[in-house]
């Protein structure tokens, strides 16, 4: 079943309305509820978007993203009432996430490639992640991860075309650049499912760095990042930098603002913008 345009964007805004309405009344004050932490696995629900200019071919993506995150397990806990068991520690192991888009692009050749047409819009992608946290210390943590695309994107042009598996590695180290700061960087291997026709096969590494600020009311993300595509024999790379606020720390509540660049001549687009809301809570 395919949803309209209309009835596509009503679920991606509320879907967050939702999140809020069942999350605690009265949330605790947390240590850091800024979401900025991968391995922090916590309540998470977030609405972001991002314009994109593209490099090749020319045009613009505009895209709509819910996401939510919760320690796999503790809703478990938390629906039987168990302060301290199995499902409990179970969630101080596992983190867990899933990501809906929707997504319109232009491109400046109509009928180019398989776009088909100049402007197509419509779901992308679905994807979920599970991060284990194998092991843990002051000094770094290390966390292995499986995540995967389902083929749901209503056009070919708005997603890989293929079920994708992509097995994830984060090492963080925290307060490794002074005060409240993190270094987490990661790398992640894409590879396709579908058939003996290999759409995707890629290396992405995530050089995360992140440091909270004003006593955790406000932090700054550089995130360089570079993608090896093995399929098309493309290296694009590209660096983005995220300032974010708190808007009420008490509860979790914060908005960010995210631009970055595409460096080197496989970059995938001359720049982008992001910008969203997270409310994070225990």
């Amino acid at each position: 079943m395919r949803l309209s345009t209309r009835t596509a964007v009503w679920v991606t805004c509320c879907l967050p309305l939702l999140a809020l309405a069942i999350g605690p009344t009265g949330a605790l004050a947390q240590e850091d509820n800024t979401g900025t932490n991968p391995v922090n696995f916590t309540y998470d629900s977030r609405l972001y978007f991002e314009m994109a200019e593209l490099d090749d071919p020319g045009g613009s993506l505009i895209t709509s993203t819910y996401e939510l995150r919760w320690p796999l397990g503790r809703d478990v806990a938390n629906v039987t009432g168990e302060d301290d068991g199995f499902y409990s520690r179970l969630g101080k192991k596992f983190g867990m996430r899933v990501r809906a888009r929707y997504q319109s692009l232009s491109v400046d050749a109509p009928g180019a490639g398989a776009f088909g047409t100049s402007e197509v819009s419509g779901i992308g992608d679905i994807d979920a992640r599970v991060l284990y946290m194998a092991y843990a210390s002051k000094r770094a943590i290390i966390v292995p991860g499986l995540e995967a695309f389902f083929d749901t994107a209503t056009n070919p042009a708005l997603g890989n075309e293929a079920n994708v598996l992509a097995p994830v590695l984060f090492a963080v180290f925290p307060g490794i650049l002074g005060g409240r700061s993190l270094f987490a960087p990661g790398y992640q291997y894409l590879f396709d499912i579908s058939g003996d026709d290999t759409k995707v096969s890629r290396s992405q590494i995530d050089l995360y760095f992140v440091w909270l600020l004003g006593k955790g009311k406000n932090w700054l993300i550089v995130d360089p990042q570079i993608v090896l595509d093995h399929e098309n024999k493309r290296e694009p790379a590209l660096i983005e930098v995220e300032w974010g606020y708190m808007i009420a720390p008490s509860v979790g509540a914060s908005t960010y603002v995210r631009p970055g660049v595409g460096i080197g001549s496989d970059k995938p687009y001359t720049w982008n913008l992001e910008f969203g809301f997270k409310y994070v809570w225990r």
